[in-house]
C-alpha cells in the first residue's frame, strides 16, 4: 500500500521546500571561526578533570588543577595527587587525538612513559 499525503503538493509548497533545503545547505557548510572555542574548551577540559578527580577523593582544588594544566609546579599537596591529575589530563589528550576515528583507539600501555614519565 502506497503512502497517500494528506496535502497536496503544490508549486508554492515546493519552491518553500526548495528554501529550507538551501537554507539548511548553506548552514551545513558555513564555517564558524570564533576565537574562544579553545579557551572555552580548554576550561572545560580543566573542570571536568577537577570534579571527576574530587569524586575519587583527589584533594586539589579547581585553580591547582588550572595549574597542572599549565605546566606550573605545585608546592603542596603530595605527588600522587598531581600525577592523578597530569594522568587524567594525559588520557583525556588521547581519547581527543583519536576520536575521529572510525575504530576505536584501544591499545596496551606496554610503554607506560607516555604516562609516567621516567623520575
Amino acid at each position: 500500500m502506497a503512502y497517500v499525503p494528506s496535502f497536496t503538493i503544490t508549486p508554492a509548497l515546493l519552491a518553500q521546500v526548495e528554501q529550507v533545503a538551501a537554507l539548511r545547505e548553506r548552514i551545513q557548510n558555513a564555517v564558524v571561526d570564533l576565537a574562544w572555542i579553545p579557551a572555552l574548551q580548554k576550561d572545560t577540559r580543566t573542570r571536568n578533570v577537577h570534579a571527576s578527580t574530587a569524586i575519587e577523593g583527589n584533594p586539589l582544588t579547581l585553580e591547582q588543577v588550572r595549574a597542572l594544566e599549565e605546566g606550573r609546579e605545585l608546592s603542596t599537596p603530595g605527588a600522587r595527587p598531581k600525577r592523578e591529575v597530569i594522568n587524567y589530563f594525559a588520557g583525556l589528550r588521547y581519547v581527543e587525538r583519536h576520536a575521529g576515528k572510525r575504530r576505536p583507539a584501544i591499545r596496551i600501555f606496554s610503554n607506560c612513559t607516555e604516562f609516567w614519565p621516567a623520575r
